[in-house]
């Protein structure tokens, strides 16, 4: 099942509100301020309160030590950029009451029987669910701040190897099940980045060749993986 758009947000900071209390002035004032600092590692200065999470054996990605802090690491990325979407409703105009006198406009609906069962959903069509996404502006805000980093991290080794490239990856926080690659690539290494959370939609392809480190985020559904979506350039 697909989440809505609009809800991706609305759930990021809820789930943020108990990693990192989001949305709330921290002890003494002193939270982080927007955009100061790109190097967000996970599980940083900000401690997150003991939470226990629900978790699916079948899972892999619950089974990695990493994943609470990987998503500890997306959150705090996240909410900052929240404020670029709104993550609250319109309210909606109160309706005028009816004249009890009058009749209403369109018969009420038949009350469904107990008995009945929702029809079935159909599966969707594998080759839409490749199709390249549009990324929200709170996801294109996330893509700016984890491009900084790792450009910035990469400075330090120059023409680097596939390995040290992992290693650079890990060391900022991805974990293993959402990295893919890094291979060789002609005179580049190129890697992939899934940082989906929640029903989102970004992944983050990379390219290295020798200082020069050159991203691109775009839209995958959460239904395959980053690697499988048909870009659109």
């Amino acid at each position: 099942m697909r989440i809505r758009r609009g809800a991706i947000p609305a759930a990021l900071c809820a789930l943020a509100l108990t990693l990192t209390a989001c949305g709330s002035e921290r002890a003494g004032g002193n939270g982080p301020k927007t955009g100061t600092d790109d190097r967000v590692e996970a599980g940083g200065t900000a401690t997150a309160p003991a939470t226990v999470f629900p978790t699916d054996s079948s899972d892999p990605e619950s089974s990695d030590p990493g994943f609470l802090a990987f998503m500890t690491l997306l959150v705090s990325i996240t909410e900052p950029c929240l404020r670029f979407e709104p993550t609250e409703e319109p309210p909606m105009e109160t309706p005028e009451e009816p004249d009890p006198t009058e009749p209403p406009l369109t018969p009420l609906p038949e009350p469904l029987p107990l008995d009945t069962t929702p029809p079935p959903v159909e599966p969707r069509d594998p080759d839409d669910a490749r199709k390249e996404a549009e990324l929200s502006p709170v996801e294109k805000c996330d893509a700016r701040v984890h491009s900084r980093r790792i450009v910035k991290a990469l400075k330090g080794t120059p023409d680097p190897t596939p390995e040290q490239v992992k290693d650079v990856l890990r060391g900022l926080g991805y974990i293993d099940l959402r990295i893919h690659g890094p291979q060789r690539s002609g005179e580049s290494v190129e890697f992939t980045l899934d940082l989906r959370l929640l029903g989102g939609e970004l992944c983050l392809s990379g390219k290295v060749t020798g200082t020069r480190t050159v991203t691109d985020p775009y839209g995958g559904s959460p239904e395959v993986a980053c690697t499988d979506v048909r870009r659109l350039r």
